[in-house]
């Protein structure tokens, strides 16, 4: 039996930056590894996997439903590999509705989660999911969010309840069943290596270091909006024009009004606070995410 790293956030935030450098490192090649190479089976919220592994159509199933199962494909999940196995995740950490925790403890190595500032995913979401910055705002805010859940068509993954950002955040940093690795987005941006050694020692991988300096222009964000300029990126949804917008931090300054920046302060005054993205009188702070 193998275990899970449970690679955490709510979207926008980072997630598949993360795998691509996990991808680089691990193949160790001579070239930048394909983007779209990162294996759909490697989503927790993978319809084809759930239907794989119970052998039952997910699609008969409700929502409650394929929640008490979860658990249960997780573990055999793990028991049939042989290797670590790095999967991403956007649902909140939650329970079943009989009180079993959707990731379960016996099958987990660690879990990582990877927080941005909700002033900066604001923007990247609106073009991911080609809405208004005020749909993007207001989602965040939605305490009943979830993904792969609205209309009637049949959804390439499993319905994956998040939240809202605040309620996202507390949920995996809050809960003491699975050890947690916190990773900024931030600190990816402007100390990658650093953040990149400190991930590889939280997941149990050896550090080398002319492996991890290789890895890490390998995977950074010039590189990778490069490829999917070049040959495009499987996870883009149809309708946006890029997945890999602009990585950078701050942008929140000439994106947001001033009015949208006081509506995401308003409702996620706490965690941001918490996490350094608001100073004490709850004002942004321009050089956030560093305490």
């Amino acid at each position: 039996m193998s275990k899970i790293v449970w690679l955490a956030s709510y979207p926008k935030s980072g997630n598949t930056w993360v795998r691509i450098f996990l991808n680089n490192y691990l193949q160790n090649g001579d070239t930048p590894a394909d983007i779209n190479n990162l294996e759909d089976s490697m989503h927790a919220g993978t319809r084809e996997l759930f239907d794989r592994l119970t052998g039952v159509e997910s699609s008969d199933l409700t929502a409650v439903e394929i929640d008490r199962v979860r658990p249960w494909m997780y573990s055999r999940w793990a028991e049939e590999s042989t290797e670590t196995l790095f999967v991403k995740v956007h649902d909140a950490y939650r329970c079943t509705d009989a009180g079993q925790p959707i990731f379960p403890q016996e099958a987990t190595k660690t879990a990582v989660y990877i927080i941005r500032s909700p002033l900066d995913i604001a923007a990247s979401m609106a073009n991911h999911l080609s809405i208004t910055l005020d749909k993007a705002i207001a989602y965040m805010a939605d305490e009943r969010y979830a993904l792969a859940s609205s209309g009637g068509k049949l959804h390439r993954q499993l319905p994956q309840f998040m939240g809202s950002w605040h309620s996202h955040v507390q949920s995996w940093t809050r809960q003491t069943a699975l050890p947690v690795h916190l990773i900024r987005y931030e600190e990816l941006r402007h100390t990658p290596l650093t953040t990149f050694e400190k991930l590889l020692l939280a997941v149990g991988l050896p550090v080398e270091s002319e492996r991890l300096a290789k890895a890490v222009t390998f995977s950074s964000f010039d590189q990778v909006k490069q490829q999917e300029t070049a040959v495009g990126f499987k996870e883009r949804l149809s309708d946006t024009p890029m997945f890999f917008r602009h990585g950078q931090t701050g942008r929140w300054q000439t994106e947001l009004t001033a009015a949208q920046i006081d509506v995401i302060c308003y409702h996620h005054q706490e965690t941001m606070q918490a996490f350094g993205y608001l100073d004490a009188y709850g004002r942004p702070e321009i050089n956030q995410g560093t305490v």
